[in-house]
């Protein structure tokens, strides 16, 4: 078979696969853009608009994402600012999905500037209003069955849209934005009552594991801090780092981590009395004021996770990593324990680079129904789109050129698209 038939068939299975993204961010009853801004200034783009030159404040009146405060301004003002700063960012990967999305969505194949602008506005306030328009780009364009938000939502929804729950974020004393004292005093303000000591702390995690299935949500997740370990992970010694933060004394690294292990074991020990059996875990990431992300690693993480994972074999842990670092790491714990898998590539790594080594890593050494090949992480349905189509060329790409060194044959290539797109979130995930 020549090298173009193997291109057309492997072209043709990712053309028609059918795709579970397990990690959005998309409103369950809304998932659609409805103004332009929600699509260009998407906090991907907004960043590296920011880190380009273009004012904190350019387009946001509290400087922040537009999805963490409200912009305080009229889509179509922020949009024409953000204009002359868009040509900074034409070399990046986010500003060619950004181009992608535009192009192959709403047909505008020369980009954005003064000449389209308010016939481009226009065109998304029209499938933002039309009830049909999510639909379409799940079903025709992204060939999407479900997708897990990670935003709260009850009542009616959008019926591709499943439930999540992060609220396992807010077991960490270890925050880029807030200091220990001050985790501690938005957990308490959260439960109700002081947390003190290690008895209030467990009573604070028994709070945020009861029944996660009243919510219909399908998996728990939460972000790890690097330091995650179980060096101090005991009774007294949570007691004693809770007094300390309350002190506003300065902690260790594994002071930090520890505080997240005991609770994250204490969480799952009364996630056991819960239908909830998967555990979504990303990594590798610190957000620092005012919201400037940067990636972070430690060496102590892979082995906590590993000894959490060993002693919760009833759960299934779901990873992905922020850090590249972190590629062979969670490569080899999907490698050698069970109820270990990976996902994706989250923030930092959704590069093409790092997919590509993330992709190849996995192929190596992990098996096919433990390999999730993509989650958009998207917070409107549209960019789930130009993420998904570069998973897909660079996955091409590869499974090609394992089939002409003769590492695959064509049907072992063609069985792994089916596999890592669907058949293992949907296993993993209990869909």
């Amino acid at each position: 078979m020549d090298t173009h038939e193997v291109e057309s068939k492997i072209s043709e299975a990712l053309r028609t696969v059918t795709v579970i993204d397990p990690h959005v961010h998309l409103n369950a009853a809304k998932p659609a853009a409805t103004t332009l801004a929600d699509i260009v200034l998407y906090h991907h783009v907004w960043i590296e608009l920011v880190s380009s030159g273009m004012a904190q404040r350019e387009v946001t009146q509290a400087g922040l994402p537009q999805e963490l405060a409200d912009p305080q301004m009229e889509p179509l003002v922020r949009v024409k600012r953000v204009l002359p700063h868009l040509p900074k960012i034409r070399n990046t990967t986010v500003g060619t999905l950004l181009g992608w999305l535009l192009a192959d969505l709403y047909s505008c194949k020369g980009g954005l500037d003064d000449s389209n602008l308010e016939e481009l506005a226009a065109a998304v306030e029209r499938t933002g209003s039309d009830p049909h328009w999510p639909e379409h780009v799940f079903a025709d364009v992204c060939r999407t069955e479900r997708a897990i938000t990670v935003e709260p939502w009850k009542g009616k929804h959008f019926q591709r849209i499943v439930a999540a729950d992060e609220r396992f974020r807010m077991l960490n004393i270890a925050e880029g934005k807030a200091s220990p004292r001050e985790r501690v005093d938005q957990m308490s303000a959260f439960f109700g009552r002081e947390i003190r000591t290690r008895a209030d702390y467990v009573d604070f995690v028994g709070k945020l594991a009861e029944d996660p299935t009243r919510n219909s949500a399908v998996f728990i997740g939460g972000w790890m801090p690097a330091c995650f370990t179980d060096e101090l992970a005991d009774d007294a010694n949570v007691t004693r780092i809770l007094e300390k933060a309350r002190e506003r004394r300065t902690l260790s690294r594994a002071e930090l981590g520890s505080v997240s292990y005991y609770g994250m074991a204490q969480a799952l020990e009364k996630l056991r009395m819960t239908p909830i059996r998967t555990i979504q875990v990303i990594v590798g990431a610190e957000v620092l004021l005012p919201h400037r992300s940067i990636p972070e690693w430690e060496g102590s993480f892979t082995g906590a996770l590993a000894r959490l994972a060993c002693k919760f074999e009833d759960f299934e842990f779901n990873l992905s990593a922020a850090s590249d670092a972190y590629t062979q790491d969670l490569g080899v714990l999907a490698k050698h324990i069970p109820n270990v898998s990976v996902a994706g590539y989250w923030w930092h790594t959704l590069y093409p680079f790092y997919i590509r080594k993330s992709l190849e890593t996995r192929l190596d050494m992990v098996p096919a129904n433990k390999i999730i090949a993509f989650f958009s992480d998207a917070y409107h349905c549209e960019w789930c789109w130009p993420k998904l189509r570069l998973v897909k060329q660079i996955l091409s790409e590869i499974l090609v050129e394992r089939v002409q060194r003769g590492w695959y044959n064509l049907d072992t290539a063609l069985s792994l698209i089916p596999t890592i797109f669907y058949d293992a979130p949907k296993t993993i995930y209990r869909l």
